[in-house]
C-alpha cells in the first residue's frame, strides 16, 4: 500500500513538472517571438504591423509561467502595434501590467524606465527614474531616460546634472550599438531641440536631428 502510494505521488510529481516545463517552453517561445517583432519594428524604417501579430494573446501575470521579461515585451509590442496602427492604447492597464512585472523582479531597471515613461504624475514618474538608475546604472534604457529627463527638464535641474546629463549624451552618442535607442529617444523628447544642440555644438550627428 505504501509502494502504491510513493508511486502515486511519484507520478503526479512528473507529471506537475511535466505540465510546468511545457508552460514555461511555451512562454519562451512567445518572448521570443515578440522579441523577435520588436527588433523588427526598431530597426526598419517603414515596418508594417503583420496579421499575426494581432494574434499574440496578453501573459496572464498571476501565472507563474510568466516572467518579468515577458509582461515588459509584451508592454513595448502593444505600443508598437497601437503607434503603427494609429490607435489609442490604455496607459492605465499597461502600468498593472508592469507593476506585475516589477514585483516579479524587482531590480530590473527596464521595468522602472517603462513605468516612468507611462506616469502621467511628475513626482511618481521621478521616483521611478531613481529606482531605473539605483537598480541600472550602467543600463543604456536608464542612461537615456536620465539625459531625456534632463534636458526636457533642463531650468529646474542643477548644473551638476546637466552636467552628467550631457557628458552621458556625449559618451552614448559615440557607442553605435546604441545610435537606433539614442534617435527614438530624441524624436519623441520634448527636448529635443536642446539635445541636438548639444550633439551639433559637440560635433556629433544623429539622424534623429536631421
Amino acid at each position: 500500500m505504501k509502494i502504491n502510494l510513493l508511486s502515486a505521488i511519484s507520478f503526479l510529481f512528473a507529471l506537475l513538472l511535466l505540465c510546468s516545463g511545457y508552460l514555461s517552453l511555451q512562454s519562451v517561445f512567445i518572448t521570443n517571438a515578440i522579441e523577435s517583432r520588436l527588433d523588427y519594428f526598431s530597426n526598419y524604417s517603414a515596418p508594417a504591423v503583420r496579421e499575426n501579430d494581432t494574434k499574440f494573446r496578453e501573459p496572464n501575470p498571476s501565472s507563474l509561467t510568466t516572467s518579468a521579461h515577458q509582461l515588459n515585451s509584451f508592454v513595448l509590442f502593444s505600443q508598437w502595434v497601437s503607434y503603427l496602427q494609429n490607435t489609442n492604447l490604455e496607459s492605465t492597464h499597461e502600468i498593472v501590467l508592469l507593476s506585475a512585472s516589477s514585483h516579479i523582479r524587482p531590480t530590473w531597471s527596464n521595468t522602472y524606465v517603462e513605468l516612468a515613461k507611462l506616469s502621467k504624475d511628475a513626482q511618481q514618474a521621478y521616483q521611478y527614474q531613481q529606482l531605473a538608475i539605483l537598480f541600472g546604472p550602467y543600463s543604456p534604457s536608464s542612461r537615456l531616460l536620465y539625459i531625456d529627463n534632463t534636458f526636457t527638464h533642463w531650468q529646474n535641474r542643477e548644473v551638476s546634472h546637466q552636467i552628467k546629463a550631457s557628458q552621458s549624451l556625449i559618451e552614448i552618442t559615440k557607442i553605435w550599438r546604441h545610435r537606433s535607442s539614442l534617435n527614438q529617444m530624441i524624436a519623441h523628447s520634448k527636448g529635443k531641440q536642446r539635445l541636438c544642440n548639444m550633439l551639433k555644438f559637440n560635433e556629433l550627428k544623429v539622424q534623429a536631428c536631421g
